[in-house]
């Protein structure tokens, strides 16, 4: 149970993340939404959100998923899996169809190496 709530928790919240991260605004809602969660989740219990950002680099969407990876993994969940109920949300967000297939290709190679535990 606490497995499957860890990773709807961290899917929905890769949406959300995903979903704040596409504004135009002059603060970036992604790190403001990547605080409050992480802030949230130290008081309740629950894991942080991953800091994946559609169109950001492969170094620095792979080093954002690690820490998030590491922690879903000491709740017990799988960090295969975890990694990719993260890839398949982020195909789901509408702005993927807005990426090139460089930056598509680039993105989920970012998660599945953090799903492995290593960037390269």
């Amino acid at each position: 149970m606490k497995k499957t709530l860890a990773a709807l928790l961290g899917a929905g919240v890769v949406l959300l993340t995903a979903a704040c991260g596409s504004s135009d605004e002059a603060s970036d809602p992604a790190e403001e939404a990547a605080g409050t969660s992480t802030s949230a989740s130290a008081e309740s219990g629950t894991p942080s959100s991953p800091a994946v950002t559609l169109g950001d680099s492969y170094e620095d969407n792979c080093a954002a998923m690690l820490p998030y990876l590491d922690e879903l993994e000491e709740w017990g969940q799988d960090r295969a899996q975890a990694a990719a109920a993260v890839a398949e949300a982020q195909q789901q967000l509408p702005e993927w169809e807005t990426l090139s297939e460089e930056e598509q290709a680039d993105t989920l190679k970012a998660i599945e190496d953090a799903g492995k535990g290593q960037c390269s």
